[in-house]
């Protein structure tokens, strides 16, 4: 409780000095002025060192602002686009001795985009366009679910002497668990067996092809409500590529096979 009138002016932020000139105008102004003439002096001279320290304090406090400014706006940026890149202008990267000159919104993580010899770059494109990130597809780019319209590119030095549709007769055969199921639009289905190493995996392949199509698709599940196939091929000399894709996806394979070819060949650099 307020007990007196000398405590409401302060809890109001108001000395006594302040409301009686708010009632008597300049009356203590006048009073300490006629009361010390010398003290005036001293005051105006700490006044003036007062507002140079003043000046100096706000010239620093707001160049630090801008500085904080052009930080939070320049991060602010990179947060808004989630590491993205919209710039299309190419950057050239050397694998495996292959030098390829690959669009910067084209190429998945921040670091890879500066680097020019690597083991392995990252790409990813918008299906079926087969373009990188723009302002205009964000949100596909940022959407987190499996089912996006977006295919994940690798690109590595070449470490088997088949790819996925040479290893079909070779290798995958041999831990078939099944007869063929046809899965449409050209192709069938085989489930691995329970003992092998792809036994969540299904090979969706041309049955009847010499050099087949083929994707290991990850097997529908309760725990897995968005399965995706990968596949690699060869391309150049000494290059393994291999992209992901969502398992809706899969009867388009003919067109995705293309589509990565052709992209990731016209990277290449013509000797």
């Amino acid at each position: 409780m307020v007990s007196t009138v000398e405590d409401a002016a302060r809890l109001l932020g108001r000395t006594h000095e302040q409301r009686f000139d708010r009632l008597v105008p300049s009356y203590h102004h006048k009073r300490h002025q006629a009361a010390a003439p010398a003290a005036q002096a001293d005051a105006k001279a700490l006044s003036q060192s007062f507002m140079v320290l003043l000046a100096k304090l706000a010239a620093a406090m707001t160049a630090a602002a801008v500085i904080i400014f052009a930080m939070a706006s320049y991060y602010g940026a990179l947060v808004a686009k989630g590491g993205h890149e919209t710039d299309t202008t190419p950057r050239q990267i050397t694998i495996a001795n292959e030098v390829l000159n690959v669009p910067a919104n084209m190429i998945r993580f921040r670091s890879q985009r500066n680097s020019s010899m690597m083991e392995r770059l990252d790409l990813y494109l918008h299906w079926p366009t087969m373009a990188g990130y723009s302002a205009g597809k964000a949100a596909i780019f940022d959407d987190l679910k499996a089912g996006a319209p977006l295919l994940f590119i690798s690109i590595e030095p070449r470490d088997m002497t088949t790819d996925m549709s040479g290893r079909v007769s070779t290798i995958y055969e041999k831990f078939f668990a099944g007869p063929p199921i046809d899965a449409g639009h050209g192709l069938v289905r085989r489930a691995f067996s329970s003992d092998s190493a792809y036994f969540m995996e299904d090979l969706y392949y041309e049955m009847d092809s010499p050099y087949p199509f083929a994707a290991r698709c990850i097997r529908e599940s309760d725990r897995i409500a968005a399965p995706y196939c990968i596949r690699d091929i060869h391309i150049g000399k000494d290059l393994m590529v291999g992209y992901r894709f969502h398992a809706n996806l899969i009867g388009d394979w003919m067109a995705l096979d293309r589509a990565v070819r052709k992209t990731v060949t016209g990277f290449l650099a013509r000797g």
